[in-house]
This record gives structure tokens, sequence and C-alpha cells, in this order.
């Protein structure tokens, strides 16, 4: 009888045990899982993260050769203002060269009363009308000649020069016995007289343009004295110095 309880009570410890173990092993199999499903998540996140570094560095390479060609086209856009820099100094200093000429030209004749202006590129040089022709006349005097023959040398010496001779007249009506209609023929005849002694002197036929231009430009400036409008009859000479050659220089380097 004792061994039959002894039994019983073996096999209900037995039991309470096995139970006991199978809801442990429950609970460490379901703690598992959890931890295999928080390692996949965070495997996953790695994944994501690695995914991510990789477009990083994708487009920090990318990044990296935008700003290398921006610095490659900056430095091509600064060497290109430096010679543009270079060049406009240089046809600074060509356009003062032909002023200093011009200047020195009429330094060497009395009574040269000229203005010499730059525009742009251009030289303006200004002649009133009372030192090479007679007041009403289109006859160059021999005073007009000496000058002209002094300035052609400017010419001669500068073959790329390009000059437009224009004559200027005021708005006073020609005298009704005078050999031309008016102040447009006037001012026509005597900028083609101008050119015609130029060439007599050797200048070029393809550097000069005559230009009549009656009063259609007058200067503005009132002059002193009785003839108030003496100023407005001039011959000017709008000189383009040659600055081609500056930019093929340019072009060969």
């Amino acid at each position: 009888m004792k061994i039959k309880l002894f039994s019983l009570l073996l096999l209900g410890i037995i039991s309470f045990a096995s139970c006991v173990s199978s809801k442990k092993f429950k609970s460490l199999q379901e703690d598992n899982a959890n931890l295999q499903k928080m390692l996949d998540s965070q495997k996953g996140k790695l994944t994501d993260c690695e995914s991510s570094k990789m477009e990083l560095e994708k487009s920090i390479a990318k990044l990296n050769s935008e700003v290398g060609n921006s610095k490659g086209e900056l430095t091509k856009f600064q060497n290109q203002v430096s010679e543009l820099e270079k060049m406009n100094k240089q046809k600074e200093a060509e356009i003062q060269r032909i002023k200093d000429e011009i200047h020195k030209a009429f330094s060497m004749v009395d009574g040269a009363d000229l203005s010499v202006k730059q525009m742009g590129d251009k030289l303006y040089v200004s002649l009133p009308n009372r030192i090479l022709y007679k007041k009403g006349s289109g006859v160059l005097n021999k005073n007009g000649e000496t000058i002209l023959k002094s300035l052609s040398t400017v010419f001669t010496k500068n073959s790329g020069m390009k000059v437009v001779v224009e004559g200027h007249a005021d708005k006073t009506p020609v005298k009704s016995d005078a050999p031309f209609k008016d102040n447009l023929d006037l001012s026509t005849l005597r900028a083609n007289n101008v050119v015609r002694y130029l060439l007599k002197q050797k200048v070029a036929p393809e550097q000069l343009t005559a230009s009549g231009r009656s009063s259609f430009e007058p200067t503005g400036v009132v002059a002193e004295g009785k003839d108030k409008t003496a100023l407005d009859r001039r011959i000017e000479f709008i000189i383009s110095p040659d600055v081609s050659k500056l930019y093929e220089l340019s072009k060969k380097k």
C-alpha cells in the first residue's frame, strides 16, 4: 500500500515538473521568437542604413564631380576675364599712342586749333573750318594743306586705321551766287577736298571715307565773339584705330 502511494506521489511530481518545464519552454520559445523579430528588424534597419549610405556616397561623389567641373569653369571664366582686361589695356594703350601721334603732328603746325576726344574705340579730331578754308569757300588754303600734310603722316604710319572725314556747316544759308546749292553741298565739297588732298599725300584710299553733314550736327557750343556758330563750321576726322591685331594675337595664344 505504501509503495503504491509513493508511486502515485512520484508520478504527480514528475507530471508537475513536466508541466512547469513545458510552460518555461514555451515562454523561452516566445522570448526567442521576439528576440529574432527584433534582430530581423535591426538587420532590416541596418540594410536600409547601408543602402542609404551607398546612395549618400554616390551623391557626395556626384557633388564632388560637379564642384570640380564648376571650379574648372570658374578658372576658365577667370582666365577669359583676365585676357579681356589685358586686351582692353592694350587697346587703350594703342588708342593713346594714336592720340599722342596726332598731338605731336599738330604741335609742329602754328595755329592748329584742334580738339581730340575719345568715344569708345574711336577718336574724334575736330578742326575749325577757318583753319582749312576761307569763309564760304570749298578750296583748301595753304595753312590747311600744311596741317593736313602733317596729319597724313599719322594715317600712312598706321595703315590699318580707318578715317571718316566729315564736313560740317552752320545754319547760315549760302549766298545765291555761291558755286554750291546749299550747306549740304558745301560740307560735302569740303570733306571731299580734304580726302583728295590726303590721297595726294599717299594715304591709302581704303582708309578714307568722305561725308557731308550740313548743319545737321551742331556742336551745341556757342563761340566767343560775334560769330556765335563758328565752332559748328568744322571738319571732323572720326578715327578708328586698328585694334583687330590685338584680337588676332589673343586667338594665337
